[in-house]
């Protein structure tokens, strides 16, 4: 590729900078995300936002800074909104001294990548700037309704130093919602929690099959054994089962699809018994490895250019089974729409831990996730498995039963890796049925009853979210976006507002989260709750990058619904002198314990009034927290 080597590269993360240095020439330079806090808003000038640079970043984006003049710069920060949003307020603060600013968007960090990201680069200038408007809505409004709120809670239920949020509360509110569920179920009589069927048992061929009762072509269940009884005496001196039906049709079961960021959390969460947040840091550094491509989407679109590559390697290993496929970018792309998350090259299965170790990856989890993707990838432009559904109808006394089986004629992406014996396992009521040979039957055949009998059963129970699984009740509902969606059960955890069993990995609501949202709910800002609303928030925010909203309606809006509510904004300085006069909150159980994992690990003595004062706490964590997370990645790495 053409080198660089009068130019500057800027992107985010500093693990990415010696493999594009080594493929461009060019000096890159990595902001290591956001270098700029929202500090203050002032809602009097259109909800003007007050950023100030972060005071552990501020020498070294200086230095960046100073490193642009007269330069061609390409700023590839990530390639979604919030990575725009970043390269954006770098833009600003070079656009007068740089020679020419670029905007470039790797989507993988490999060699043809970054030949693509620089070749398409366009100026920054002619780049559409409603990605700033809309990274500065989710932004502003995350603090404007937290601001305005959680002191308004803690007030109400006081409580010190609780929390609403955007997203955070509607999450909170579905977690809650399913406990009352499992309560409601817990609280019905042992009776109540029943169900009955009408099963019989018949011969056919010398074999005992178990027939279900069917009305309307579907299977049916009493409320109680009363029912169930008067059915059953109509039908106890009936000696044979007479078939009426034979009916046959094939299915198809379609591969799995290219991952999205939601169904990749889920499914590394559920595989690797991790969190989804672990699974988001093992699958960003495998992108930074140049390994998978970006791992923040919500598309399942593989380019055409990957697909030919990936035909002309994979067909002839997978001929029989092999299906070329493509995938649409999907309906709520409009926003961040990239391609699935996929390897960025061909390679032999057996090759994979070759692979990985050549490019620094060597953790179990971290192979294992590869593996997952490597497979996901590879499935997705497979053959769907097809199947010979057969359904047996039979009147006992003109009351209709079934017997139901599949068998499975063609595999297709189930012998990609065999699946097959999984997914026998996993379907067990009709797969476990022996093969019948429907040839030897006939229509109004006849075959001998041995019982028919009530079944009982036991309604299934509402289950509590489990942590793999969540991920993709938030997209469904249209609550956040690819970019934030590992964040959020986190800083609920954080808040004491749930709790997340480690084994496993289900998601309790505590005491103080339920009372949470039982205030909201019978309050006049229950809108924080309402999961339509949240879903046309993010929808808005969508709508400002096509130029069909702004940031200013967006605000106004939000600014109606809190009403008298609305916090105290664009008084930065005197909020400062209240913090510090103003009577001291204690910082939670969790606060302190972070603080002295800090401390303990950069060898620092515990800040005064630690355990009276919560902004104490604030402070020393802010003020060190990207310091512990490098000495910790730092110490992972050498395990």
């Amino acid at each position: 590729m053409q080198q660089l080597k009068d130019s500057i590269i800027i992107i985010e993360s500093p693990n990415k900078i010696k493999k594009i240095q080594s493929l461009t020439g060019a000096k890159v330079l990595a902001t290591a995300g956001h270098f700029l806090e929202l500090k203050d808003i002032e809602v009097s000038k259109n909800f003007a936002p007050i950023f100030d640079y972060m005071e552990t970043k501020k020498k070294n984006i200086a230095y960046y800074i100073n490193s642009c003049k007269d330069k061609k710069v390409y700023i590839a920060t990530d390639p979604d909104r919030e990575g725009y949003g970043i390269g954006y307020m770098f833009y600003h603060k070079i656009k007068n001294l740089a020679k020419e600013v670029y905007r470039a968007e790797f989507h993988e960090i490999t060699e043809s990548g970054i030949t693509k990201g620089l070749k398409e680069a366009v100026l920054f200038a002619q780049t559409n700037k409603k990605y700033y408007e809309a990274f500065l809505g989710r932004r502003v409004s995350d603090m404007f309704i937290g601001y305005s709120l959680s002191p308004y809670i803690s007030k109400m239920l006081n409580i010190k130093a609780l929390s609403a949020g955007r997203v955070q509360t509607p999450a909170l509110g579905l977690i809650v919602q399913r406990e009352e569920a499992i309560n409601n179920f817990n609280s019905l009589s042992a009776e109540e929690k029943k169900s009955y069927a009408l099963n019989s048992n018949i011969f056919l061929f010398g074999k005992e099959y178990t027939l279900k009762h069917i009305k309307d072509s579907k299977e049916f269940k009493f409320e109680n054994k009363e029912e169930a009884q008067k059915e059953l005496d109509k039908l106890k001196e009936a000696q044979s089962a007479v078939l009426t039906s034979i009916e046959k049709k094939e299915s198809k079961e379609a591969p799995p699809k290219p991952f999205s960021t939601s169904k990749l959390l889920k499914a590394g969460s559920k595989a690797l018994n991790i969190s989804t947040k672990e699974v988001q840091n093992i699958a960003q550094k495998l992108f930074e490895a140049g390994l998978i491509t970006y791992i923040r989407t919500d598309c399942e679109f593989i380019s055409q250019e990957y697909l030919k590559e990936h035909q002309k390697f994979y067909e002839p290993i997978y001929n029989d089974i092999y299906e070329y496929t493509t995938y649409s970018a999907g309906k709520n792309s409009q926003a961040e729409a990239h391609e699935a998350i996929r390897i960025t090259h061909p390679h032999r299965f057996e090759d994979l831990n070759n692979i990985c170790e050549k490019e620094g990856i060597k953790s179990e989890n971290e192979k294992k996730l590869y593996e997952l993707i490597f497979k996901n990838t590879i499935c997705s432009q497979c053959k769907s498995a097809i199947y010979e559904n057969t359904t047996l109808t039979f009147n006992i006394r003109l009351t209709s039963f079934v017997l139901k089986f599949k068998n499975l004629k063609e595999a297709g992406y189930l012998d990609a890796f065999k699946k097959d014996a999984q997914k026998d396992s996993e379907d067990k009521d009709e797969e476990s049925i022996e093969r019948i040979n429907t040839d030897r039957l006939q229509i109004n055949d006849l075959f001998d009853i041995k019982n028919i009998f009530i079944k009982e059963i036991a309604k299934t129970p509402p289950k509590r979210y489990v942590e793999s699984d969540f991920i993709e009740v938030l997209e469904k509902n249209g609550i956040g976006r690819p970019s934030t969606y590992a964040t959020y059960l986190p800083t609920l955890q954080n808040k004491e507002y749930i709790s997340i069993d480690g084994k496993k990995r289900e998601i309790t609501p505590t005491p103080r989260g339920t009372e949470v949202v039982n205030f909201f709910k019978n309050n006049v800002h229950k809108w924080i709750l309402d999961i339509e609303f949240t879903k046309k928030m993010e929808e808005k925010l969508d709508d400002i990058t096509s130029n069909k909203a702004s940031y200013l309606e967006f605000m106004q809006e939000l600014e109606e619904k809190l009403g008298s509510e609305v916090g105290k904004f664009g008084n930065k300085k005197d909020e400062d002198k209240d913090k510090k006069t103003s009577k001291r909150i204690p910082p939670s159980s969790k606060q302190i314990d972070f603080v002295k994992a800090i401390a303990s690990r950069l060898k620092l003595p515990l800040p005064k009034d630690l355990e009276k004062d919560c902004y104490v706490a604030k402070d020393f964590i802010d003020k060190h927290i990207a310091e512990f997370n490098k000495a910790k990645k730092q110490e992972n790495q050498k395990k």
